[in-house]
């Protein structure tokens, strides 16, 4: 059999059910004159060229939504797969192997990345998974049980706990050692990983070593470029930029920290980096500010209106390359934006979400 012709009928098949695996493709096929002979180690074959050859035009984009679906985009916002959760999915993240998802029922599930079957499903907390974060084979999750804990990927082991939130973890970020958490109640904290001791289960567990910063409101993001710390503080409308690390890795004496603050006017819901020069912040006024890093100056303002009436606050963004893109409340539009000059692209693209959408990432 032509290998051509297997990968058109898949690709077609694909188009008509983005989430089917490569056991119900072999099923269908089976049941055509053309293919009845084709073997399943040959559709899995196939299907695992398909998605590399989709790879290989950019970036994969991968987002989560109120509605349980966890989508899986080409770059020009083709849907290439969905997959579904327990409740509402509300993070995402992805290996060489597997695609991750935490929902709102308080489970992390892990599909294989090259069959989109489950592979494993973790109970982490009673309810709402809000945040994940890799590390090598280990994922760390922050839920609403106020708890940040450390699981072996492959056999969904619980490995440690890091204790001292008194609400939901929403964010994480990590440099070596140090585990940094932002939650519900605007505290970062930091934890030393290697100061965890273990308790009389056996179960490694770490208390915060202190509380770096306290915002006015929810943290919805953190994150660490080089030595710096990126905090948004929503009620008050800007961005701290905290020196947290020596140029040795080492961490920086709280009364010699110094903080930068990137003023936006209206209360910031995500901060993130563009490389190490570029300070971007998500503002509710439906806009994203772009700040030099150094000087902070006001680069641009970048336009970020969605396309649907409905879609009430932007809520969650990424920046792959060159392109920004941005989730909003109450609707699943997902909206691409250039960095470069603001113009909105992949305008029909990205779309198939029927709930808000709560976050992002590329693979």
């Amino acid at each position: 059999m032509e290998e051509a012709k297997l990968l058109e009928r898949l690709e077609a098949l694909l188009l008509e059910d983005p989430s089917t695996g490569y056991r119900k493709l072999h099923d269908k096929l089976k049941g055509e004159e053309d293919f009845k002979e084709v073997s399943l180690k040959k559709v899995q074959t196939a299907l695992q060229k398909l998605r590399s050859l989709e790879s290989s035009k950019g970036p994969l984009l991968y987002s989560v939504s109120d509605d349980g679906t966890l989508r899986e985009w080409s770059s020009s916002g083709e849907l290439l797969r969905s997959f579904n959760t327990a409740e509402g999915a509300q993070c995402v993240q992805v290996t060489d192997d597997f695609i991750i998802a935490g929902d709102s029922s308080g489970l992390m599930r892990l599909w294989s990345r090259s069959s989109g079957e489950i592979f494993k499903d973790v109970k982490v907390a009673t309810r709402y998974v809000k945040s994940l974060l890799l590390c090598g084979e280990y994922v760390f999750t922050g839920d609403y049980g106020n708890l940040v804990q450390q699981w072996h990927l492959a056999t969904g082991e619980l490995k440690a706990q890091f204790r001292g939130h008194k609400a939901g973890v929403i964010c994480l970020a990590l440099q070596g050692d140090h585990l940094v958490a932002g939650g519900g109640d605007g505290r970062v904290l930091l934890f030393d990983r290697s100061k965890a001791t273990p308790n009389e289960e056996g179960l490694a567990v770490s208390e915060a070593v202190e509380c770096i910063y306290k915002a006015q409101g929810f943290v919805c993001s953190l994150e660490i470029c080089e030595d710096r710390l990126l905090v948004p503080d929503r009620d008050e409308d800007k961005v701290a930029s905290i020196r947290l690390f020596s140029n040795t890795g080492e961490l920086v004496p709280d009364n010699i920290r110094d903080v930068r603050t990137y003023k936006c006017s209206k209360p910031v819901v995500q901060a993130t980096t563009a490389g190490k020069d570029i300070v971007l912040a998500l503002c509710r006024d439906f806009t994203v500010k772009k700040f030099a890093a150094g000087s902070r100056q006001l680069l641009m303002s970048i336009k970020v209106t969605p396309t649907a009436e409905d879609a009430k606050t932007p809520y969650v963004f990424k920046v792959e390359g060159d392109r920004l893109y941005v989730g909003y409340l109450n609707h699943g539009e997902i909206a691409a934006f250039s960095l470069q000059d603001g113009k909105r692209q992949a305008a029909k693209g990205f779309l198939g979400h029927r709930g808000s959408v709560n976050g992002f990432c590329s693979g």
